[in-house]
């Protein structure tokens, strides 16, 4: 039996009768637990069930997983959870829609229950090819037939053909009908007579539509955050690492505070935050690292770093289309990650293609030349075409990379663009792993893939896409093991809690998942269709299916009000900065933490 030592009490929470992954083995591992005991919100011990009882006691709440698969929280490396949060009640989700009947049933249902002119949205982070019945688009005409008052907009993920569809309703509020002109940012596609026919063309031209189709007020923001971070919590998510992303200003980060001031954030968020505005990158950097400090925050939400996006002319999109860094962008990007490491904040940059991932890692080696990045866990995310060559500089560099499943629904149409080797070569695992390069496993949901974590996990084990298309090379794939570990505690390492989050030992983070079904025993194709029974974040039952009925949610204390000034000039709240102890003595006028862990041990 491992513990974390004698205690003058007992567990709060004992997990009895299941079969315990607590992480990749270690020289320790012993046989595989059948428990865990938990204790002010972290891992007091794990054994059988006969051993785990000592820590038993009046006042400990014991739960038999009858025999289910316990296994660490599951950590998404890069997710924009807190966009997707935004207007996610006000969205129809076909992240699991398997049928397009069932799907425009959907907008069927919805437009049954809103006023006639309140939008109808969904929002990408689904493909055709999900569609058992029939792998294509809807139509204008059925989104018509299926709302005929309501306007609705419907795009899949990025990169799919390129295009959205409107209905009637919604070309007539936009006001693109008759010989209309394209507006800014998209195309129009129009029938013979010239008049838009309800597809539609243009990232920006989404963005534009999206806005349009909801725009929540605060209140409805803050609900609609919380359903999003609970649907991650009942997929085993204990915790993501959000990637910012496009529009997300500060006022866009005002829901998550107020759920975590009220005592209602489910799951851990660790925050990159980035520019908004293409022409003002540089600028918007500044004031954001002038009004922040990673670490800012506590062990449920916290400051992380600076990204996906840095600058926007460094940025290859979907990376679906041949791009070019010009200089005067690469100047800028480069003095941008210049004051970033000087002022000692970490960072991860978004980069597919191979000519900009060689170019980006250009940028960081002229930093560290003059900064060493040492502690700071800069990264990139994505990575799919990397080369070997530039996997050996991110080891001299000693970079991560965050990786995810994201083309797992679109591999046949990545393939028209990248060809069938890069395809089969893609995401290079085996050379990652060979290398000892941090590796940490994400979806890139919502709008650009589906944000379910096992959907991702199959794809990195399996090298398979549900679009068809090339499979992976069996180099490139992961075993369930190293999978799981990338999605646990490789994930973890980017916002520097690997030794505490993503693995079940004493005295780690008790954060944990009970799986619908084994994820290492089932069939490779039944992945995806993993749920979690019952999810706990620091100790506290934050989702529990049907199974587990009879259990209490379990919500975790306020933080203080943000109002700023209290009698007598003293401040009546405190934000919370925490001391990294690993930091390098040269970079301590700015620490940063090695554990998102306030100072009295508290886990929320």
């Amino acid at each position: 039996m491992r513990t974390s030592g004698a205690r003058s009490r007992g567990a709060d929470l004992i997990l009895r009768g299941g079969r315990v992954w607590a992480g990749l083995p270690d020289d320790d591992a012993g046989p595989e637990p059948s428990a865990v005991a938990i204790a002010d919100g972290s891992v007091l011990g794990l054994g059988d069930d006969a051993a785990i009882d000592r820590w038993r006691d009046p006042g400990t709440r014991v739960i038999d997983v009858g025999g289910r698969r316990i296994v660490p929280g599951l950590i998404d490396s890069h997710l924009h959870a807190l966009r997707a949060g935004h207007s996610y009640l006000d969205e129809v989700d076909w992240t699991e829609v398997d049928t397009l009947a069932q799907a425009l049933a959907s907008i069927r249902a919805a437009a049954a229950t809103r006023r006639a002119d309140e939008w109808i949205a969904v929002l990408g982070g689904w493909h055709p090819a999900q569609f058992r019945d029939e792998s294509r688009m809807p139509t204008p005409a059925e989104l018509t037939e299926a709302s005929p008052a309501n306007p609705v907009f419907v795009h899949p993920l990025y990169g799919y053909e390129d295009h959205a569809v409107l209905n009637g309703p919604a070309l007539r509020a936009l006001g693109w009908t008759g010989s209309c002109p394209d507006p800014d940012g998209g195309v129009l596609e129009r029938d013979a007579d010239g008049s838009p026919n309800g597809v539609v063309r243009g990232l920006a031209l989404y963005q534009r539509i999206a806005k349009a189709a909801s725009d929540p007020d605060l209140p409805r923001a803050v609900a609609s955050t919380r359903a999003f971070l609970e649907r991650l919590a009942a997929l085993g998510l204990t915790g993501v690492v959000d990637a910012g992303g496009l529009g997300m200003s500060p006022d866009r980060y005002r829901a998550v505070r107020n759920l975590w001031r009220e005592g209602m954030l489910p799951i851990r968020v660790r925050m990159n935050v980035g520019p908004v505005t293409r022409g003002n990158e540089r600028a918007e950097v500044e004031r954001w690292q002038e009004m922040l400090d990673p670490a800012l925050g506590d062990d449920l939400l916290a400051v992380l770093g600076l990204g996906e996006v840095v600058h926007f002319g460094c940025h290859d999109w979907e990376g679906l289309d041949p791009f070019e860094i010009d200089e005067d962008s690469f100047s800028e990007f480069v003095a941008t990650l210049k004051e970033t490491a000087r002022r000692r904040w970490p960072v991860t940059v978004h980069g597919i293609l191979e000519p900009s991932v060689g170019r980006i890692l250009d940028a960081f080696e002229l930093v560290a030349a003059e900064t060493p990045l040492d502690g700071l866990r800069w990264n990139l995310c994505h990575a799919e075409l990397i080369s070997r060559h530039d996997l050996e500089r991110v080891r001299r560099l000693g970079l991560g990379l965050a990786v995810q499943g994201r083309l797992s629904q679109k591999v046949s149409v990545v393939a028209e663009r990248w060809g069938e080797q890069a395809v089969r070569r893609m995401l290079p695992m085996g050379d990652m792993l060979e290398l000892g390069i941090p590796v940490g496993a994400g979806t890139d949901g919502t709008r650009a893939a589906s944000y379910n974590p096992w959907q991702s996990l199959w794809f990195l084990v399996s090298g398979r896409s549900r679009s068809g298309g090339p499979e992976r090379d069996e180099r490139n794939r992961l075993d369930r093991a190293h999978a799981l570990d990338a999605y646990t505690r490789g994930s973890a390492w980017f916002s520097f809690e690997d030794d505490r989050r993503g693995l079940l030992r004493p005295g780690a983070a008790a954060d944990i998942a009970v799986l619908s079904a084994d994820y290492f025993a089932i069939p490779e194709d039944a992945i995806p269709a993993l749920t979690s029974e019952l999810t706990i974040v620091a100790g506290r039952i934050v989702h529990r299916s049907p199974v587990f009925a009879e259990l209490p949610i379990q919500t975790h204390a306020r933080r203080p009000s943000p109002a700023p000034w209290g009698g007598g000039g003293q401040p009546r709240h405190t934000v919370l900065r925490l001391q990294n102890s690993r930091m390098p003595a040269a970079a301590s006028s700015r620490p940063y933490p090695e554990l998102f862990t306030p100072p009295n041990g508290s886990s929320g």
